[in-house]
């Protein structure tokens, strides 16, 4: 279900504006990056294999043979964005998003780069439309071997390409197109200025239906089809099992939700801190705002339980017990039950961890029982809840104030942000329609396309394969995201990088950060 909401949509248009000359400052101030990059203005003959929505035809398509890599092309260009360096930081220690150089060429606002949309079953669809998968060839239980596993193509770089995957929930409750689009944009961004390497980057995406076993079916899919690694998925119903299953075939996950099992796979490359460190931080965050007698409601999935704990645990610590606690499914079309259960149990305040979607259902059902307590919940920036907030919508407006815990700067705050303008900016270039549907959950995975990238440069002129892409994971230190996160570092093992979050407060329909980085 998709609810565009046509006041914030305009509101970040503007945004998108104001920001361009921050972005394009980002990018020319950006140097000291070791890449091999092509240097091309924001065409490149035509072709750039991530997909481009509002494209009218689609040119050249990923060649297909061997996986040995195409020659490397070293034009000393570098492309614009943050950088890694050797120096060791601790990922509690606060950053600033300071002057950052580059001497990298950017596609303008309105440029479309010819491209082709390729989905899990290796078709060509018409770009910004939504694919299913094929039917898989195989099928298989989490945790055992895909039978495609070694029959499909070789992972690697192919003809000038690299592929990658992506497991989203596109149809169905959840609606993680926007995420997918986001990885897209960052690559039709690197691809319009030569690619990386002498490569072009391509990613297939599958739909996984808010169903595991769709999601399973797509991991097997995309393990087939020879996918490098999987990039900036967004799966609500796969995520906590998919990830061990793509750990036991070999395939390394850069980005994602933020489920326990992604903290637990030494091929699991997180940027963003653990829910269940979210969970702390949030429950940190009710006893520093005075959170009273709260009716608690969490989203039922497979990897909630732990959430859910850490969130209770740090409330009891804060000397706060709920009234009441609930768990919900995506698929709840009326909260007006929760609404009138924490009515009856006295809650004089909602801490609520739900998908971002179903905050405004939430929310509709507290308005029409004229109920206006303190919120507090995490994800709270999507636009169907933003337009629940006291903005323009007077008496009707369902909440008046919300609070937040983000592990990255909350774009609405920050537009100014070299990192966060270029951000918004190339999402609003390529993929106009899903600007509105921005959000925390889309910043994880642009970053997640970011550090892919940074990885794929680090290989240098060595094969592509997995193997070369984990080891060069491994050795990412102090990945400066240019202030929307701490420094990023990886290691041997398995990866946590990230614990922390800054507070952000909604007054008269306006996010505002009101705290720097607090670190769990």
């Amino acid at each position: 279900m998709r609810e565009r909401v046509a006041i914030v949509f305009m509101t970040l248009n503007v945004v998108a504006t104001l920001g361009l000359g921050a972005a394009i400052a980002y990018e020319f101030g950006h140097l000291g990056r070791a890449t091999a990059l092509a240097s091309t203005t924001a065409s490149v003959e035509g072709q750039a294999y991530a997909s481009s929505p509002d494209s009218s035809s689609s040119t050249g398509t990923p060649s297909s043979g061997s996986a040995s890599p195409a020659p490397v092309v070293n034009s000393g260009a570098p492309l614009s964005g943050p950088t890694a360096s050797s120096a060791n930081t601790s990922s509690g220690t606060k950053t600033s998003s300071g002057t950052k150089t580059s001497s990298g060429t950017k596609a303008k606002p309105g440029t479309k780069t010819s491209s082709v949309t390729k989905t899990s079953s290796g078709t060509k669809a018409k770009p910004g439309k939504k694919t299913s998968p094929a039917a898989p060839t195989s099928t298989g239980t989490t945790g055992t071997t895909a039978t495609t596993t070694t029959q499909g193509a070789q992972p690697g770089a192919s003809g000038g390409v690299i592929t990658v995957g992506g497991i989203y929930d596109e149809t169905g409750p959840v609606d993680a197109t926007v995420e997918r689009d986001t990885v897209r944009s960052y690559f039709n961004l690197v691809n319009a200025q030569g690619g990386v390497n002498g490569h072009k980057l391509q990613l297939i995406d599958c739909d996984s239906k808010y169903d595991p076993s769709s999601a399973h079916q797509c991991a097997q899919k995309l393990i087939s089809e020879g996918v490098l690694a999987i990039v900036g998925w967004l799966s609500l119903s796969g995520e906590q099992s998919e990830a061990k299953y793509l750990t036991d075939q070999g395939v390394p996950i850069i980005g994602g939700l933020g489920v326990p099992a992604e903290y637990a796979s030494p091929l699991s490359y997180p940027t963003t801190p653990s829910l269940v460190t979210a969970g702390t931080a949030l429950g940190t965050h009710a006893g520093q705002m005075g959170l009273k007698k709260p009716g608690v409601i969490f989203l039922n999935a497979n990897f909630i339980q732990p959430v859910k704990d850490s969130l209770l645990a740090a409330m009891k610590k804060q000397g706060i017990t709920p009234v009441d606690v609930e768990q919900v499914d995506a698929t709840k079309a009326d909260y007006t039950d929760i609404v009138l259960k924490f009515q009856a149990s006295g809650a004089q305040s909602v801490a609520a961890f739900v998908d971002p979607f179903s905050y405004a259902r939430l929310f509709q059902a507290m308005a029409r029982q004229n109920w206006h307590p303190p919120v507090l919940g995490g994800g709270l920036d999507k636009a169907s809840a933003n337009a629940q907030y006291t903005s323009g919508c007077g008496s009707s407006c369902a909440v008046f104030g919300a609070d937040s815990a983000t592990p990255v700067l909350e774009y609405l705050d920050h537009q100014s942000t070299p990192a966060i303008a270029q951000y918004l900016n190339t999402v609003h270039t390529y993929y106009p329609s899903q600007y509105g549907q921005l959000d925390a959950y889309t910043t994880y995975q642009w970053l997640a396309a970011e550090v892919f990238v940074q990885a794929i440069k680090d290989i240098g002129n060595g094969p592509v394969n997995r193997q070369t892409l984990v080891s060069a994971l491994n050795n990412l230190k102090n990945y400066d995201t240019g202030g929307i996160t701490n420094p990023i570092s990886y290691g041997a093992g398995n990866h946590d990088p990230l614990h922390c979050f800054q507070w952000i407060h909604n007054t008269s329909g306006q996010w505002k950060t009101t705290s720097g980085w607090n670190c769990f």
